[in-house]
């Protein structure tokens, strides 16, 4: 989907919104760090510097985050990321505003900037982000401590400078494969570690003691561990808020306690045990060409949500007796099976799921011909029969994920059908899914390349092996003894 522009009357509306977001960082953090209600009114001129300073901070982080690092912006993305950005940069920095005054500067929290940002949007953009922080409170406390002192001491700026450093730190430990354990105790290890920098700062001061430098290293790796306790508690209403669905998110959603998934397995069972299949499968594969697992898997264990309105016409959920199809005229059961893509789309939009993963259950047959009832019509009908009337009517795959359930939703089933005896014979049936689907266009909407789509096929064919293993029957083992 081409990227909408940002019209001029939007960008006048963001830069409005980024003069407000100033005015309350400044009103708020120099009330809270001078306990003066009339501070600023007595400091007019430097009350506006300050607004102005910050507020150019503010466009330069827009600018930078909306036209360099992500230049193809939807506008109700950017408006939601907006959003997001400057109100954690204001709600951090009013909060650290308070424990510069009533704490020490090395307890500032700024680093939780960095890593809201980080886990909730991007690492690049956590790291401007954490920047623009630092800078503000540059603007900020200084300006204010110099206002009422005449002087700004060195050991305001060392403990933001801390800061700063602790804040391009915390990025980098939101990588791929992340958790909230991890996150917690790398923040707190980079904590420890960053809180020893303040030592040769502490110690230039004039009339530094050994418990100087014990309060400095204390407040430091204090202020670290807040930034971990705030963004713990501010991150889970940023994704309820704004519907950020990060890794955590998506790991909570794959949870089999989770109402869709708990009424797939009280009525289809089956269909709940071939998600589970193509859910490794699909995270495999995307591991393989670089996207993220989670969200694949999630695609795949929501992909066929649809069955659950009519479970008993798949096969999947059948216990090997009875097939309803048997007493359905064939057109009634192409139409019965047909029907789940966009099912499943319906109930996923009405639970607020991401787009990424009702697309994958709107698009993982694509416009395919379901060949099994075709062949059986052309059985019993003279002349030639067209495949049209026997085809899904849902759009082809349009992103890798929807394109990589596709494929391991078929082949899942292919393979559990065939029983392939060979590494040889495993490789042949996904080498024929995948040139199948391709011959039928069914990657002709994606972005998907051959390389991507040779990786997926080599991630399949390691990993159905051992999903497909013998067990050894206990029971001729002890008849031979």
């Amino acid at each position: 989907m081409k990227a909408q522009k940002v019209s001029a009357k939007s960008t006048a509306f963001y830069i409005i919104g980024l003069l407000v977001f100033s005015a309350i960082i400044v009103i708020a953090s120099v009330s809270l760090i001078t306990r003066d209600a009339l501070f600023l009114i007595d400091n007019g001129l430097l009350a506006v510097s300050m607004l102005l300073s910050v507020f150019f901070v503010l466009v330069v982080t827009y600018v930078y985050a909306v036209y360099i690092i992500r230049p193809n912006y939807k506008v109700t993305s950017q408006f939601r990321e907006y959003i997001i950005v400057n109100s954690i940069i204001t709600l951090v920095i009013v909060f650290s505003s308070i424990l510069y005054s009533s704490l020490s500067p090395y307890a500032v929290p700024i680093a939780a900037v960095s890593l809201l940002v980080a886990v909730l949007l991007t690492q690049r953009l956590a790291i401007v982000c954490g920047v623009s922080s630092f800078v503000i409170m540059m603007i900020v406390c200084p300006s204010v401590a110099y206002a009422q002192n005449g002087a700004v001491s060195f050991m305001n700026l060392c403990g933001l400078i801390v800061g700063l450093i602790s804040s391009i730190c915390m990025t980098y430990i939101v990588h791929r494969g992340y958790t909230r354990f991890k996150i917690t105790a790398g923040a707190l290890a980079i904590g420890a570690g960053v809180s020893l920098i303040s030592i040769p700062f502490a110690i230039i001061e004039n009339d530094v003691t050994f418990i100087d430098v014990l309060k400095d290293v204390t407040f430091s790796f204090l202020g670290n561990a807040i930034a971990v306790g705030v963004s713990s508690v501010l991150l889970p209403i940023y994704e309820h808020i704004f519907r950020v669905w990060t890794d955590f998110r998506l790991a909570e959603v794959c949870s089999l306690n989770q109402p869709l998934l708990r009424q797939m397995r009280e009525k289809a069972p089956g269909t709940l045990s071939h998600s589970l299949t193509v859910s490794i499968l699909a995270e495999n594969a995307a591991i393989a060409i670089g996207l993220n697992p989670f969200m694949a898997r999630a695609c795949a264990m929501y992909h066929d949500v649809g069955k659950v309105k009519n479970p008993q016409f798949f096969v999947e959920n059948l216990d090997g007796g009875y097939n309803p199809h048997d007493d359905l005229i064939i057109d009634v059961s192409v139409k019965i099976i047909t029907g789940h893509p966009e099912e499943g789309a319906e109930i996923l939009r009405a639970k607020r799921m991401p787009d990424t993963i009702i697309k994958a259950a709107l698009e993982h047959h694509g416009d395919s011909t379901l060949m099994f009832f075709y062949l059986k019509a052309k059985g019993i009908t003279e002349g030639d029969l067209k495949t049209d009337e026997y085809r899904y009517s849902n759009p082809k795959p349009s992103t890798k994920y929807s394109a990589i359930i596709m494929i391991c939703d078929m082949a899942e089933a292919t393979i559990r059908a065939k029983k392939p005896t060979t590494k040889e014979e495993l490789e042949d049936i996904v080498s024929n899914i995948i040139s199948g689907r391709i011959l039928d266009g069914q990657f002709s909407d994606c972005d998907i390349s051959l390389q991507d789509l040779s990786k997926i096929k080599e991630s399949i064919c390691t990993a159905m092996p051992s999903m497909l293993h013998q067990r050894i029957d206990y029971n001729k083992a002890k008849e031979r003894r």
